[in-house]
């Protein structure tokens, strides 16, 4: 793990995954962008209201027998709606992505595969992404209306994208995200992203350290 000071409040700022580029700090809420060693404050994060997910930074997990840990989250917000995209660090430096949608739940790995045009996509379109057939389901132009923790984006509020939503057979899916434009400078996030995962139930992540909330 890499701890750094915070540039605006000098608490200590944890990195567990060496492809994090962008924290925020749990003292003071500035937004940070590392630089190797060195920290930038490029704004503010405000607290999220209304946050009634189960999950939280240090809630744990396993997927295919494989332990995790959340150490960031987005909270993408759409025209009718949003949820939660946390961000996972595996031992020996996988990393994935927890989608948290209206009940679902979802564990997705970065892909090397070349996103396809956007400009080709439509809704029950098929295609091929590291080696498995998908329909496209649904297309989203959404923002970052909040993030915490490490993360390996640029992620200040209203970060813009289009979010492209994917199934395959049994519980596959993948997403494709294609940044509409780049807010902070220095930070390389210009390029499509695919991620390849699968649909499961909650009890099958074995979920510890998990936020009290009542009913729970």
């Amino acid at each position: 793990m890499l701890s750094l000071n915070c540039s605006s409040c000098g608490a200590t700022v944890n990195f567990h995954s060496k492809a994090s580029v962008f924290a925020v700090c749990s003292f003071c809420k500035s937004t940070l962008v590392r630089h190797d060693m060195n920290l930038e404050a490029v704004g503010e994060m405000a607290d999220l209201q209304d946050d009634w997910s189960p999950f939280q930074i240090g809630s744990q997990g396993v997927f295919d027998g494989k332990k995790f840990e959340l150490v960031g989250r987005l909270r993408i917000a759409y025209s009718a709606g949003f949820w939660n995209e946390w961000f996972a660090w595996f031992d020996g430096e996988r990393t994935a992505w927890l989608a948290e949608a209206q009940g679902f739940l979802a564990l997705c790995f970065s892909s090397d595969t070349i996103a396809p045009n956007k400009d080709t996509l439509q809704p029950g379109k098929a295609l091929t992404l590291a080696g498995q057939t998908f329909r496209v389901d649904d297309m989203r132009k959404v923002s970052c209306l909040f993030s915490e923790g490490e993360l390996p984006v640029n992620a200040i509020k209203d970060r813009r994208s289009l979010s492209v939503d994917l199934r395959g057979p049994s519980d596959t899916m993948a997403t494709i995200e294609y940044p509409v434009r780049s807010t902070i400078s220095g930070v390389a996030d210009e390029q499509p992203r695919v991620f390849v995962g699968k649909y499961k139930d909650f009890d099958e992540f074995k979920f510890k350290n998990l936020r009290k909330l009542d009913g729970w």
